[in-house]
């Protein structure tokens, strides 16, 4: 592991406390280029020629890296981190580049709602999310959008309702997305960043998507990363007291 690669302890401690770390210019121009070739290669289109682009990004999902070893979620910067963070047990679960085209027509507006990723079926114990952006993105231009600290808030409703982690919540009366977050209405911070930017943020972080107004594309890299020990039925359905009991940090 290249020890350059390594988040501090002022990092870690922000990811803990917070849900989510911001780490600038991660990504090296190199393999930005490389994504963006790969991905416009695939839609058939590039960026410069609007008429062009299609109605969505339906082709690109699931979408396989040529060659393999180049897939974001390789990228060995972001692996040494992923390592750093899962003491060595985290493994990659999926992932896809996500596209929000423009839709200068729609009024924009702050979401005040999201959701979670880490709980029952295939995403089941998803540990840890990664995003970063191919393109600069703008204060409403499609930016992934999360709030901060509800990471705490989703423990707290596991801990009280340990069953629920199967996605057996959906199920119940009257249920609403807000009870794994304080302020939805009010709290969400949006990550506006340059190319190259990273976010990680814990499986239980609130977030969602928002409107790009923007005459440019929005164009995200994300990967999501499970725990080695998924298929342990024991592991699989364990709220722990420590929220990190199966990290490594």
């Amino acid at each position: 592991m290249d020890s350059s690669s390594l988040l501090s302890d002022e990092q870690i401690e922000h990811f803990k406390t917070h849900g989510y770390l911001v780490l600038k210019n991660l990504f090296d121009k190199a393999s930005l280029d490389n994504w963006r070739e790969q991905i416009w290669r695939k839609l058939g289109s590039d960026l410069e020629t609007p008429e062009t682009w299609p109605e969505d990004d339906s082709s690109i999902h699931r979408y396989e890296y040529d060659p393999p070893e180049s897939a974001f979620w390789r990228h060995p910067t972001l692996c040494s981190i992923v390592e750093q963070l899962g003491g060595g047990a985290f493994i990659y679960g999926h992932g896809t580049p996500k596209i929000k085209w423009p839709d200068p027509n729609q009024a924009w507006e702050m979401p005040q709602t999201g959701h979670i990723d880490g709980y029952g079926g295939r995403w089941l114990p998803l540990m840890l999310g990664a995003t970063a952006y191919l393109y600069d993105v703008e204060p409403r231009g499609g930016a992934f959008t999360y709030w901060p600290d509800s990471h705490h808030t989703a423990h707290r409703y596991f801990l009280e309702h340990p069953s629920h982690l199967d996605g057996s919540f959906l199920d119940a009366e009257g249920f609403t997305w807000d009870v794994f977050c304080d302020n939805p209405a009010t709290g969400g911070t949006a990550f506006t960043a340059k190319a190259g930017d990273l976010l990680l943020w814990h499986a239980f972080l609130f977030h969602n998507g928002s409107l790009n107004v923007r005459p440019s594309p929005r164009v995200a890299m994300i990967a999501r990363f499970d725990h080695q020990d998924r298929y342990n039925t024991a592991f699989r359905y364990d709220v722990p007291e420590d929220l990190w009991k199966y990290w490594g940090i």
